[in-house]
């Protein structure tokens, strides 16, 4: 089995993407349609090969990049959007082994957009073609995938031969009631952890402002020892706010200081294991 992630701009969730990926399939890919290289780089550390797409977002157009690289095993490929998170890939996985030769899954009539704005057009089981709909992930056979390569934007998944066994749902809305905070949630601040290692940014992120509290704090406090007078309720709140301003300066630059180190010493981990 392998995964190909399909994704835009996702840098803060492509390697924990990539690693989640890697416990469930032999080969993960990137097919990345950003115009920038830190996704691709960030996939690129974390074993996935990557693919350059610069063609329709279709189905098809997607399938034939894809195809270009035989394989023999199932291939599941997934929208790194919004809408999908980590927690759905094993679902999608059971889903890849129930033996179609293609399984599609649409989002949701109410949220499909081109070019940022909806699609006013009602869908029904006859419209649905690539260019109507959007995919929020596909399973699909070596017969499969070149069936659909093989296909034009315009064309209705139906219209695959009788040949391909062929499954085609449309997935529920997103449930927009307000819940507690999930495992899924608490990811997003991991991954915020993660990225934060991995791009080196504790002492730009946590070292920069930690200097400018502590400084501030320090004059204040300089200011506030030479004052003469007598101390009244503003020259406290002065001194709380003195206090506070180092207090977090001295915070700030103790964090950086330990995330940078623990960045480091996960760099010796992977290099060590690499080797």
């Amino acid at each position: 089995m392998r995964i190909v992630l399909i994704a835009r701009d996702q840098s803060l969730r492509i390697a924990s993407a990539v690693v989640r990926s890697f416990d469930f399939a032999e080969e993960v890919f990137l097919l990345d349609l950003s115009d920038t290289d830190e996704t691709r780089e960030l996939a690129k550390k974390a074993g996935a090969t990557v693919i350059r797409h610069e063609g329709g977002t279709d189905a098809p157009s997607i399938a034939a990049s894809i195809n270009a690289h035989e394989t023999t095993d199932t291939t599941i490929l997934i929208a790194l959007d919004d809408k999908w998170s980590l927690s759905n890939l094993p679902r999608t996985v059971g889903l890849a082994r129930q033996g179609h030769d293609l399984f599609i899954a649409f989002k949701h009539r109410t949220e499909n957009r081109r070019n940022g704005e909806p699609i006013e057009k009602a869908l029904t089981s006859d419209s649905y073609t690539y260019l109507e709909a959007d995919i929020q992930f596909a399973c699909a056979s070596p017969t499969g995938l070149a069936a659909v390569a093989a296909q034009s934007p315009s064309d209705h998944p139906a219209e695959l031969s009788r040949d391909i066994a062929l499954r085609v749902v449309e997935l529920d809305p997103e449930n927009r009631v307000h819940q507690r905070e999930s495992l899924a949630s608490a990811s997003r601040f991991a991954q915020l952890f993660y990225w934060m290692l991995e791009s080196r940014h504790p002492l730009i992120l946590f070292g920069v402002p930690g200097v400018i509290f502590f400084l501030l704090g320090y004059e204040m406090f300089q200011e506030f020892a030479s004052f003469q007078g007598p101390h009244d309720p503003v020259s406290l709140g002065v001194a709380l706010a003195a206090f506070a301003a180092t207090l977090i300066g001295v915070f700030s630059l103790t964090t950086s200081l330990i995330l940078y180190v623990l960045g480091k010493q996960i760099d010796k981990m992977s290099m060590s294991t690499k080797v």
